[in-house]
């Protein structure tokens, strides 16, 4: 299953979501309406006079019901609103503590470098870490809306047991929820269950505040609230009972789909066994003790807490089955305790040999090892040669061994002191501004008199030490991707002045470049829901027909792009080949403003996945078209591709010339 089928089947498991939601909680004023007719018949002589007497209450039911219901519906709301923030809020809820991208601890540095690697070669922006520090079982969860509002969250006891491999076992399963829709529906279900079970925690509520607030009443005026949180503590467990199994139903089958995925990954099917073992080794296992922990169960790694019930109720297959599915061969037992090394903290001496690869390799090693060895039709090798439009849109969303291999040799090629700003809150900033000053001097004074005047003049020369070092073209998207967890921690108040600041750099010299706008639509995608939560999303669908002009529009964008003039007219008709709409005309290079491109993207944003898959394979067809993709060619095929909500990883080497 690719990208595409994967969001439309989380599409269309979040239309059953909302069925199973209604169905549930139609269920549960049914099952009141039941038990009320049941106390009648214990008390009227027959079963026709308490029908009667039941009927007679047919006006005091339906006031039931209508609060029933109001009551399940306020639930739902505030849930959604309290994790519009999305990642972050879920990982507070369950007592995360982030992060810091500069962090020297060891443990959380080789979680960091890892999350940082994976989310390259996935072509995502890289999330924010949460760190479960006071839970000792070995669990992780990735959480949010979307990409830009996506973290990873681990415990304690996965960063100090795992080693470096069985992390990135760990890593890329998560990867793999967020690839594949499922993040954003484990959201929605928090927010479908705590509306479910909000009237349990009402009754409790009531309780509580009858046992210590009601001494000084007499005993017939405490009756009706007891009687009244006793009664909501009952429908509530109903509320429970439908959940768990909402919750069930959702998140189990494709817990298997995740970890073949991350196996997929890093070809390394041992580790994810091991790291199950592992969990099933040590008394803790996988289990979290936050008072919160039952709202996100659904999310984890492996199970986070004890259920009763487990064929029924359980949100994970069982630990058995996993290590079975992953290796077949196992004999049943789990490791020791004793057995667990201290996971290697490598240092500046073994770092040459094993920052590269899964099996230590370097980029140029395991090039030349694939291309004696090619892997399976299914697995993309490192190609050389001019890649096909085809197998581009293929790469849409997938991550495997020789992408996450090639990133990490993209990560180690950027200079140590741009990656340490890159992971500091305040010089994160630099680093993108540097990454847009010009090379023209007077356009490069002009963008520093600007700094000075928001800033101060020390950015200013802090922005221009960094300007200095060489950075080549093909490490400029994936230092941006980097610099994200940073910039989010930036303050609220600072976040205005960084916006104009990137705007007036950007514009500086009256025109708008392609990388430039790439950047741009980078920050509004991936940093403003940071700092506006409540910013309305794109809403409804539209189909191609519906969006000539705007697919047009970007079409001539990639085709004015290192595009010789003779050959920008062959290559959009290359483009507009692939997709055979009529109306499709080549735009002048005047046309694809900045503006201009994003209010057309910002429709075709709205495009189901199928015409998604078809608009970007017509965008690679565009740069391939003269038979050779330059590198600025695929950074903007790649910020397409992002703005459309479909992550593209960058191109393997032999793919891009000049890379």
């Amino acid at each position: 299953m690719d990208f595409f089928e994967s969001q439309e089947r989380a599409r269309r498991k979040s239309a059953v979501l909302v069925v199973l939601f209604i169905l549930a909680t139609i269920g549960i004023v049914f099952t009141v309406y039941a038990l009320i007719y049941l106390l009648l018949l214990t008390d009227a002589p027959n079963a026709t006079q308490a029908w009667r007497e039941f009927k007679s209450m047919a006006d005091l039911l339906a006031m039931l019901g209508a609060i029933i219901l109001a009551i399940i519906g306020f639930g739902t709301i505030f849930k959604m609103v309290q994790l519009r923030r999305g990642g972050a809020a879920v990982a507070e809820l369950l007592g995360g503590r982030l992060v810091m991208p500069d962090s020297a601890n060891p443990d959380e540095r080789k979680v960091l470098n890892v999350v940082e690697e994976m989310a390259i070669a996935s072509g995502l922006p890289v999330p924010p870490v949460y760190m479960l520090d006071q839970e000792s079982g070995i669990n992780a969860f990735a959480a949010g809306q979307n990409p830009g509002d996506a973290v990873v969250g681990l415990t304690s006891g996965a960063a100090r047991l795992l080693t470096r491999s069985e992390l990135q076992a760990v890593i890329g399963h998560e990867f793999s929820h967020i690839l594949n829709g499922d993040m954003r529906m484990n959201i929605k279900l928090m927010s479908v269950i705590h509306g479910l079970i909000i009237l349990g925690l009402a009754g409790r509520v009531i309780l509580r505040m009858t046992v210590y607030g009601g001494r000084s009443r007499d005993r017939r005026g405490a009756a009706l609230p007891l009687v009244l949180g006793v009664g909501f503590i009952l429908v509530g467990s109903l509320g429970m009972f439908f959940g768990s199994m909402i919750k069930a139903a959702v998140s189990r089958q494709r817990e298997y789909l995740a970890d073949a995925s991350a196996v997929q990954f890093t070809r390394d099917s041992r580790a994810m066994a091991e790291v199950l073992k592992k969990i099933g080794a040590i008394s803790q296992g996988s289990r979290l003790e936050h008072a919160n922990a039952a709202q996100a169960s659904h999310m984890f790694f492996a199970q986070g807490v004890n259920v009763l019930m487990t064929s029924l109720f359980a949100t994970h297959p069982p630990l058995e089955e996993r290590i079975r599915r992953v290796e077949p061969g196992w004999d049943g037992t789990y490791p020791v305790i004793s057995d667990f090394p201290r996971p290697h903290v490598r240092t500046a001496k073994d770092a040459a040999a094993n920052e590269f690869g899964f099996s230590g390799l370097t980029p140029k090693q395991y090039q030349e090892q694939h291309q004696e060895r090619p892997g399976p039709s299914s697995r993309p090798a490192v190609q050389s040669g001019t890649p096909k439009a085809i197998d581009l849109t293929a790469s849409v969303g997938r991550l495997d061994d020789a992408h996450v291999a090639h990133a990490r040799g993209l990560r180690e090629r950027i200079p140590p002191v741009l990656l340490d700003a890159a992971h500091d809150t305040g010089q994160a900033q630099w680093v993108v501004f540097a990454m847009l000053l010009s090379r023209e001097q007077s356009v490069a004074r002009a963008q520093f008199a600007l700094l000075d005047k928001i800033f101060g003049p020390s950015l200013a020369r802090e922005v221009a030490n960094l300007a200095r070092l060489e950075l080549p073209r093909e490490l400029r998207l994936p230092l941006m991707d980097i610099c994200f967890p940073a910039l989010r921690r930036m303050p609220f108040d600072r976040y205005p002045a960084f916006r104009s600041a990137l705007h007036g750099m950007i514009q500086a010299d009256g025109r708008v470049g392609l990388f430039e706008w790439a950047v741009h639509r980078a920050v509004l995608r991936h940093l403003e829901p940071s700092f506006e939560p409540g910013r309305p999303s794109a809403f409804g669908h539209v189909a191609l027909h519906q969006a000539v002009d705007q697919t047009s529009l970007i079409l001539s964008a990639l085709a004015h792009v290192g595009a010789r003039a003779e050959d920008t007219a062959m290559a959009f008709e290359a483009g507009a080949k692939e997709l055979r709409l009529p109306g499709l005309g080549l735009r002048t290079r005047e046309q694809c403003g900045i503006q201009a491109l994003d209010t057309a993207l910002t429709k075709l944003v709205r495009l189901r996945e199928s015409s998604k898959r078809d608009l970007i394979t017509a965008c690679a067809a565009v740069i391939v078209a003269d038979g050779q993709v330059s590198i600025a060619q695929a950074e903007i095929l790649r910020a397409v591709s992002d703005a459309l909500e479909c992550p593209m990883p960058p191109l393997l080497p032999g793919q891009v010339a000049g890379a």
